[in-house]
């Protein structure tokens, strides 16, 4: 269960696994900056023209998009180790446990001592589940997969005919401008333990859905799951038509749902949170649009590097998606820093538009930081450490020689 050679990996998931970053860090942004209800509902702080239109595309081309094929990633990971382990004769079960515990100490890290908006700690929980279906069949996978990403449907529907029925859903209260403006002065000129309190708060309330949530995450988790046990990307050679034909079709269905989406929210912004007609209308069209634009993405990005000469281009996000966890943690350590009283203090002074600059900077700096670190370790430091906690040891070498293989997948 040790590293994959560079002879096995298949570098494309490394690449799309650093596209995933990009988009994960786009969107996340302004919840890096802002309260937490303005994540939901920007126009409670950002009304101009070019914070709306930058807002706007935002939601249609990136949010949800690439954490989708990130999640999704995550399932075909677990395929991955699967396999190996299996034709190493190895144990998996009492790895892949370890490796999740290890990832959830992790999630309770990142949750409560930097950024709110973890999403380790929650793959970690879910990702417990797929070890029941190592040994199911393609078509029970596929049906559980659909399942479980589309019992947040149902589950909105339900809320939405109780209402109707005289019901009472609870719902958070509408925020006042003197919420906002008190949890701005917090992140940007609080005491370590103001802001200590208030990150445990939004993470409350952000996994206060996580019942409602996660079995969608999980949905996604067997997707990826499925796509590697079809040998789809293992020979993709063979395979290019197929994937030719899912991209035009998750862009004949994503561009228009996206679309339609960010114009129903644009134009009534139904409250995601709150049950009514609309907001199942609009949850339905995104549950549709979104995963549709993921594929189109990562149809493009596989086709792509099919071009020696875009090969090379792309190398950079390979790189990145090599440390995922690294690169993953740091954009929180970077924001944060950047935006909360211990750093630079700029929490609620930028919008939309102008937090495009440090979207840019970020990853921007960590494609030549990543690509240069493992020109001379194995695997990146908190990939490092994870093998270290899986493992209860250190893996030797760490170094790269001419004779190590590269890290692990």
């Amino acid at each position: 269960m040790g590293p994959v050679p560079g002879e096995e990996r298949i570098q494309v998931i490394d690449v799309l696994r650093g596209v995933a970053l990009i988009g994960i860090i786009t969107a996340n942004m302004r919840a890096f900056f802002a309260p937490l209800p303005a994540y939901f509902n920007p126009s409670l702080l950002w009304t101009g023209t070019g914070d709306r239109i930058a807002q706007a595309l935002i939601d249609c081309f990136v949010s949800g998009k690439f954490i989708t094929l990130f999640a999704t990633l995550f399932g075909l990971g677990f395929a991955v180790q699967l396999s190996r382990a299996q034709l190493r004769g190895a144990g998996f079960a009492g790895f892949y446990s370890r490796r999740l515990a290890a990832l959830l100490l992790f999630g309770v890290a990142h949750s409560f001592l930097i950024w709110w908006g973890d999403i380790l700690l929650g793959y970690a929980l879910t990702g417990f589940p797929l070890i029941l279906f190592r040994k199911r069949a393609q078509k029970t996978v596929m049906i559980w997969a659909q399942a479980m990403y589309w019992l947040p449907m149902l589950f909105m529907i339900g809320f939405v005919i109780a209402v109707l029925f005289g019901a009472k859903i609870p719902t958070s209260p509408e925020p006042t401008s003197q919420t906002l403006q008190e949890t701005i002065r917090i992140y940007s000129q609080g005491t370590w333990v103001e802001i200590f309190r208030k990150r445990a708060q939004e993470w409350a309330g952000v996994n206060v859905g996580f019942v409602f949530f996660f079995p969608r995450v999980l949905g996604m988790f067997l997707i990826g799951f499925w796509i590697w046990r079809t040998g789809i990307l293992q020979d993709l050679a063979a395979n290019l038509d197929r994937i030719r034909r899912a991209g035009r079709w998750g862009l004949a269905i994503g561009l228009p749902g996206n679309i339609a989406f960010v114009a129903i929210n644009e134009i009534w912004r139904p409250n995601p949170m709150a049950a009514s007609p609309l907001s199942v209308v609009a949850f339905l069209i995104a549950s549709l649009a979104v995963p549709a634009l993921s594929l189109f993405y990562a149809s493009a990005v596989i086709l792509l590097f099919q071009d020696e000469r875009w090969r090379s281009r792309l190398s950079g996000f390979g790189a990145v998606g090599r440390m995922a966890l690294t690169n993953y943690l740091l954009q929180s350590v970077a924001c944060t820093t950047l935006f909360y009283s211990f750093g630079f203090g700029l929490y609620g002074a930028i919008g939309p538009l102008v937090g495009l600059i440090p979207t840019a900077l970020v990853y921007g700096v960590q494609v030549p930081f990543s690509a240069a670190w493992l020109r001379r370790f194995r695997y990146g430091p908190m990939e490092w450490v994870w093998r270290v906690m899986t493992y209860g040891k250190i893996p030797q070498p760490a170094l790269r020689s001419a004779s190590l293989p590269g890290p692990e997948a």
